[in-house]
């Protein structure tokens, strides 16, 4: 636990100054959510997660009969979760550690100390930009696609199926296989 509150505190000074009495609260401040495989993330409105351990896949159900997938969480990486994204959950595809947040405990945070606004904002413009990576994919063609999500992903590839990755893609499995292995 030392090593990933670390990590975190690591993470956290990279985006500005953090004070002791800051980091303090933070880690009085922490949820922690242990999932298995296949298992869902509790969706809180408002609240910002940090995946310490696994991977989380985000999907969007809203206005679609079978889910898409919108974004991979991996380890040092946050998601925010927001009142706003009903149509959005969270699923694991290993098992998972993640440190969060409520909203309430945020709000108190912040009113303690003003560096942890420019913090939070700098989670959700990590979170957002990895959620327009994928809208930026699917302006490619297939091949560069694939070949652009295995260079981002690399890390990860292991652990993703590659259903999902097809899903996430927005590309026909059987196609998406093809095209894989052409490429190997």
């Amino acid at each position: 636990m030392v090593t990933r509150l670390q990590t975190l505190k690591t993470k956290l000074h990279s985006f500005g100054a953090l004070s002791p009495e800051a980091w303090e609260a933070i880690v009085a401040a922490i949820s922690l959510c242990s999932l298995k495989p296949n298992e869902y993330f509790p969706h809180k409105n408002n609240c910002l997660g940090y995946v310490t351990e696994g991977i989380l896949v985000t999907y969007d159900m809203e206005g679609r009969s079978v889910p898409a997938i919108v974004n991979f969480t991996s380890p040092q990486q946050s998601f925010i979760s927001r009142q706003s994204n009903q149509g959005i959950y969270l699923k694991t595809c290993s098992a998972v550690l993640v440190f969060y947040w409520s909203y309430d405990e945020l709000k108190k945070l912040y009113s303690q100390f003003n560096e942890l606004k420019h913090i939070y904002d700098a989670f959700t413009i990590e979170y957002e930009q990895r959620l327009f990576l994928r809208m930026r994919f699917l302006e490619l063609s297939v091949a560069e696609r694939i070949n652009k999500f295995r260079e981002k992903f690399r890390p990860i590839l292991p652990y993703l199926k590659k259903k999902d990755i097809a899903n996430y893609l927005h590309l026909n499995y059987s196609h998406f296989v093809k095209v894989w292995n052409i490429l190997d």
